[in-house]
């Protein structure tokens, strides 16, 4: 089914406006695998099941020729499984050099006020950030950093990072590279971290709802900044702007980021 037949199918559903919600896809018939975002004057819908091809985006009575890439490969059963989390994750406040982390990288306030699920794990001496999918309210992955500068790799990989790690309930939001930079931010924009620097299709869900979208990877993938937001932009984006950083957002404090995005 075409962009067009599907934007028919979905504006026959008897939607609500300016309202985001769950429901069954109308396409592949699934269960609550269909999200719908009717806000900002313009209708959304992207299908969750990895076999579906059900997404897209039409603004007010133009269509934007978008339509995100399908996946071209299924993924297979221990690419979407749900994450456990490990007996080895523990808080962070039984380790004083995970809280100093956290401090060091403005990530306490983000771990305080429960806007991060911030863990430290004992096994592999690392801070780690769990991942949660927002939609499904399913813990998604993990990525732990090293507090011993000798541990390779800095960054591990819990399980897949299908999902963006997302910090943060404002309106606008902010892409960035680690979970350290989207809590830094999370007070000002709300962070979504790629967990390095490729964005995935399966990304786009977690970004298409906020007003103002900007890109701003650590200084020196300015490049890859540029080319997200080309990129965004070519799948019907059209509210995105890039940030060229002096340095990664965990080192600035919550004024310092306001003065970056909004003065």
């Amino acid at each position: 089914m075409n962009y067009k037949q599907q934007l028919e199918v979905i504006k026959n559903l008897n939607l609500k406006q300016d309202h985001k919600e769950r429901t069954d896809c109308p396409f592949c018939h699934h269960s609550n695998t269909m999200l719908i975002d009717t806000t900002g004057n313009s209708i959304g819908w992207y299908c969750f099941h990895a076999s579906c091809k059900a997404k897209g985006k039409h603004e007010g009575q133009k269509t934007m020729d978008y339509v995100i890439n399908t996946f071209s490969n299924k993924k297979n059963d221990s690419e979407l499984s749900v994450f456990s989390i490990p007996e080895s994750f523990k808080s962070p406040f039984s380790h004083e050099k995970a809280m100093k982390y956290l401090r060091n990288n403005n990530c306490w306030d983000s771990f305080m006020m429960n806007r991060a699920d911030i863990k430290y794990d004992v096994a592999q001496d690392r801070v780690v950030f769990v991942v949660k999918n927002k939609y499904t309210n399913e813990y998604a992955g993990a990525v732990g950093r090293a507090l011993n500068k000798d541990t390779y790799p800095k960054w591990f990989m819990y399980g897949n990072k299908h999902v963006p790690f997302v910090c943060g309930e404002c309106d606008d939001a902010v892409i960035v590279e680690d979970c350290a930079s989207a809590c830094a931010v999370s007070g000002v924009l709300t962070g979504i971290a790629l967990m390095g620097t490729s964005l995935a299709d399966t990304h786009l869900a977690h970004i298409m709802q906020y007003k103002n979208i900007y890109v701003a990877l650590d200084r020196d993938a300015t490049t890859k900044s540029f080319s997200i937001a080309k990129e965004l932009r070519s799948k019907g984006f059209t509210n995105v702007k890039v940030k060229a950083l002096e340095d990664d957002l965990k080192y600035f404090k919550t004024d310092e980021i306001r003065s970056i995005f909004y003065d």
